[in-house]
């Protein structure tokens, strides 16, 4: 695990400065504080930050080919590297080190580009060919890696976080105001475009190609919904879940360095563990985060239970309200951007505590993604047919009337009012057209709703032929899991220096779990059904059947007593509200609800003070 970064001219003429890859590579030092490397020549410039995982005394970055005419710079892991270098070796291939960065070198030089094809991983890859002057970045299928990028000078700057690219390039960064719309509805900025203006993201499953000054963006994989339905039986089902999750976690269990696994007491996390302690001849390391005087938020009581049914060696950490709002300029430092995720900063902390003891952590991401395990997935289909029926009556189209006091009601108003393609914006969707309408402070900000619209839409109707539930999970899949999930665990984990792994995200799983019927997914009220049933010989019932929490914080009581005063001070800045986005009477308004206790406001008071706090530590410095 570790942050690659670098510089490619388009013209030749151009020269990189080592100083500015140097300079790149200190930003991100604690993506890989044991080891760092430059190098530069002519007009292309790679660095590397080092977590040694594999091959500690031979892995060293950025690696060259035999001749020197092939450069990596490499962040990720190639869990099936022993597989591949095999073949590899069959046909005359030579090797000089155990690192799974050779293997990429050798695999391009034998395959070119399609060498990707062949990867089980995570990864951010950048390849330079001296041969033909090309560069290659790379991103893993499902996005657990990032790379940014930003095009200024007839030059390509790149790195596998935002502030590298910051640090070099000569604009003043600025906000894509349009991307505004995006936060405020789904938490995040979905797709390839960042919160700021002219950088982006390479997407996940693509690849980046420069040759010949021409600058190509291409796709090399997509969860493919065509492909035929599993005819198989439930019992099959679970069969073939089982040896692909064990053979998955098995994979990510490979470590030069001590690993452990993060543990809620939820059905992921507890399944991971269960078949980590099965796979290793000693106990797991399994690390908790609990909140103090809050047993609503709190699931550790489930966490000890799981740990000692395991006989794990269990860890917790206890966060406090002021140590989660003192975090929120560190998580703001390493996210880049604001994200509407609060446990994030009780992930970040946790991070700290297991770096104590692992260098490397497997965690139970994925789970709801790829077998419909959240609440959403199951409401929407019951508000499709509150849809069907209202769109008949006058109702549908009437104005928005003084029952409406709450998001809540505008926003279920809104959902029924609209079909499920126009609906669906992934798990997070949380502020609809009607509560748009109050929180703006300018009709511009309401055009950019279209923006928003169409990008989800797009996704929602890639795949026509199948069923309403496949749709949403691949919108998900798409959206909310790469931008939001995953720069979540990917960053908090980094920020410690620990690297984190997600098993149930291996890309053979998520293929054969997305031709499933709908049935296996969802039971009656039951999601992630088919987990569930596999897990009954391996977990105690409890555990597997109890309600659904996610990664729990506090916040809602928080909010509206101990950091009350504190949000109120940032939310009703002048300088917070001269930015001209939202109207100071909403603000305010949903500040005294939440505080009296008339609605649950946290999420949206969350997402405003994030965005205000990110202005002023990367837009107004």
């Amino acid at each position: 695990m570790c942050g690659i970064c670098g510089i490619f001219g388009f013209d030749k003429s151009i020269e990189i400065n080592n100083a500015d890859i140097l300079s790149m590579n200190n930003e991100m030092i604690h993506r890989g504080p044991e080891a760092e490397g430059e190098y530069c020549h002519k007009h292309v410039g790679l660095g590397h930050r080092r977590l040694k995982i594999i091959d500690l005394e031979g892995g060293v970055q950025p690696m060259f080919s035999q001749d020197k005419s092939i450069v990596v710079s490499f962040n990720g892991e190639i869990y099936n590297y022993k597989e591949i270098k095999d073949r590899l070796i069959q046909k005359g291939h030579v090797f000089s080190t155990h690192s799974d960065t050779e293997v990429i070198i050798h695999a391009y030089i034998e395959y070119g580009i399609k060498c990707v094809e062949q990867f089980r991983g995570m990864f951010g890859i950048a390849i330079y060919d001296h041969n033909i002057d090309e560069l290659f970045l790379i991103r893993d299928r499902l996005g657990i890696k990032p790379i940014y990028y930003i095009l200024e000078d007839q030059k390509l700057i790149f790195s596998s976080e935002i502030k590298p690219i910051l640090k070099v390039i000569k604009a003043k960064p600025e906000v894509h105001i349009p991307s505004i719309d995006f936060y405020m509805s789904v938490g995040y900025v979905p797709g390839e475009q960042t919160l700021f203006d002219n950088i982006k993201k390479l997407l996940p499953g693509h690849y980046l190609h420069i040759k010949n000054n021409k600058f190509e963006i291409k796709e090399y994989w997509d969860l493919d919904l065509n492909q035929d339905q599993f005819k198989g039986s439930f019992e099959e089902a679970i069969e073939e879940f089982d040896k692909l999750a064990k053979e998955s976690i098995d994979l990510r269990m490979i470590s030069d360095v001590p690993l452990g696994a993060f543990l809620s007491g939820g059905l992921d996390s507890s399944a991971i563990v269960s078949y980590m302690s099965n796979l290793s001849d000693t106990p797991i390391k399994t690390f908790s985060v609990g909140y103090k005087n809050d047993p609503e938020s709190s699931e550790l009581i489930y966490a000890e239970q799981v740990a000692k049914y395991f006989k794990t060696e269990h860890t917790e950490y206890i966060l406090e309200p002021l140590d989660f709002f003192n975090s929120l300029d560190l998580l703001l430092k390493y996210t880049e951007e604001p994200i509407v995720e609060s446990a994030a900063v009780a992930l970040y902390q946790l991070s700290k505590k297991a770096k104590e003891e692992v260098t490397v952590i497997l965690s139970g991401e994925g789970g709801d993604e790829i077998l419909a395990g959240y609440p959403l997935h199951q409401i929407m289909p019951k508000i499709n047919k509150i849809h069907n029926f209202v769109k008949w009556l006058p109702m549908s189209g009437m104005s928005r009337t003084n029952f409406l006091n709450t998001e809540k009601k505008i926003k279920y108003f809104d959902w029924v009012n609209q079909p499920l393609n126009k609906r669906y914006q992934s798990i997070s969707n949380d502020v609809t057209f009607g509560i748009k309408q109050k929180m703006y402070s300018s009709p511009a900000f309401l055009d950019y709703n279209n923006k928003t619209a169409d990008h989800f839409e797009g996704l929602f109707n890639k795949f026509e032929n199948r069923s309403d539930l496949s749709k949403m999970l691949y919108t998900d899949i798409k959206s909310w899991l790469p931008d939001d999930l995953l720069v979540k665990a990917d960053k908090m984990t980094m920020a410690a220096s620990l690297e984190l792994r997600v098993p149930l995200l291996d890309h053979k799983l998520m293929e054969f779990t997305s031709t499933l019927p709908d049935k296996y997914k969802i039971n009656g009220k039951q999601g992630k059904h088919l987990l569930k049933v596999a897990m009954e010989s391996r977990l105690p019932e409890n555990i597997i059947y109890r309600k659904k929490k996610g990664f729990p914080v506090p916040i809602s009581n928080w909010f509206r007593t101990h950091l009350y005063d504190q949000v109120y001070d940032i939310l009703m800045d002048t300088k917070t509200l001269s930015r001209g986005y939202f109207t100071k009477n909403y603000v305010e308004n949903i500040l005294i609800k939440h505080k009296s206790g008339f609605e649950d406001n946290s999420r949206r008071i969350f997402s405003l003070v994030n965005l205000e706090l990110w202005h002023r530590k990367f837009i107004d410095c």
